[in-house]
């Protein structure tokens, strides 16, 4: 009997201890841990706090309309971001992505007024607008263009991209997030770089060295940047015959040594 009872209460102890290690795993399942809690270091990392939500936001313009009808257009599109704890730095982020954006078409319409004398027509569009929320304190947005003039043989499409340090509520420069270019540039040269869009026939009609050496860190002149979790992006600027704008990326890992900033660390 006294070995019946032995055995009777070391199966309960087994379930107990079974029972206990299926509730805290299933308190972990239970847990959407996504991308915010990524570190490509390798390093523990606690939970980071939930992202904020945000909305594309657009905005139809009629500039202006010629006697018979034919109309003139500018289309922004930003992201709007919601959920902020602190609301004036939520408000401050905003009014930077729309200010960028409403600089932005003056940067690739400059000749409105003209346009509108001469009754030629244009539409400037924000064709494509990607967003990624890199940590607890910093967003990468990645804007595409399509512009055109009835007076161009090909359209404008170029990328500007924005990289806001939400804590600060401030747009980060490149100036802050690259250390050495010339590591970035030789990786580029090299072919490290992987294009992710462009034309189809790009590389037939320039190279990788008339790409990059528009750009000079002396002069602060950088291709617009962007990040995903994982990777570096450059967007490379380019004539509207050739695509007007043509992007590369580099795993972060492979380029780490070149950024001061790496904005998922």
């Amino acid at each position: 009997m006294k070995k019946f009872l032995s055995v009777l209460f070391a199966l309960l102890m087994i379930f107990s201890l079974v029972s206990c290690s299926n509730i805290n795993s299933g308190d972990g399942d239970d847990t959407d841990t996504g991308a915010d809690t990524a570190d490509i270091s390798g390093n523990d990392t606690t939970a980071l706090n939930a992202p904020p939500e945000f909305e594309i936001t657009e905005e139809i313009i009629v500039v202006h309309e010629t006697e018979d009808g034919r109309k003139s257009t500018k289309v922004l599109r930003y992201p709007q971001i919601r959920g902020m704890e602190d609301e004036e730095k939520q408000s401050a982020v905003n009014s930077l992505f729309l200010d960028i954006a409403e600089r932005q078409f003056i940067l690739n319409v400059p000749d409105v007024d003209i346009y509108i004398i001469e009754d030629t027509i244009f539409n400037y569009e924000v064709s494509d607008v990607e967003v990624t929320y890199l940590s607890s304190s910093f967003i990468s947005v990645k804007n595409t263009v399509y512009s055109m003039t009835s007076m161009a043989e090909y359209p404008d499409c170029p990328v500007y991209t924005v990289n806001i340090d939400l804590e600060k509520g401030e747009i980060i420069d490149e100036d802050d997030i690259i250390g050495d270019f010339n590591i970035i540039s030789s990786k580029f040269l090299a072919g490290d770089f992987t294009m992710v869009d462009g034309a189809e026939n790009l590389m037939e009609n320039t190279n990788y060295e008339d790409m990059i050496l528009q750009y000079k860190s002396d002069y602060a002149s950088y291709p617009e940047i962007y990040f995903t979790v994982d990777s570096l992006f450059l967007c490379i600027d380019l004539v509207p015959a050739l695509g007007s704008a043509a992007t590369f990326s580099i795993p972060l890992s492979e380029i780490a040594d070149a950024l001061i900033l790496n904005p998922i660390k």
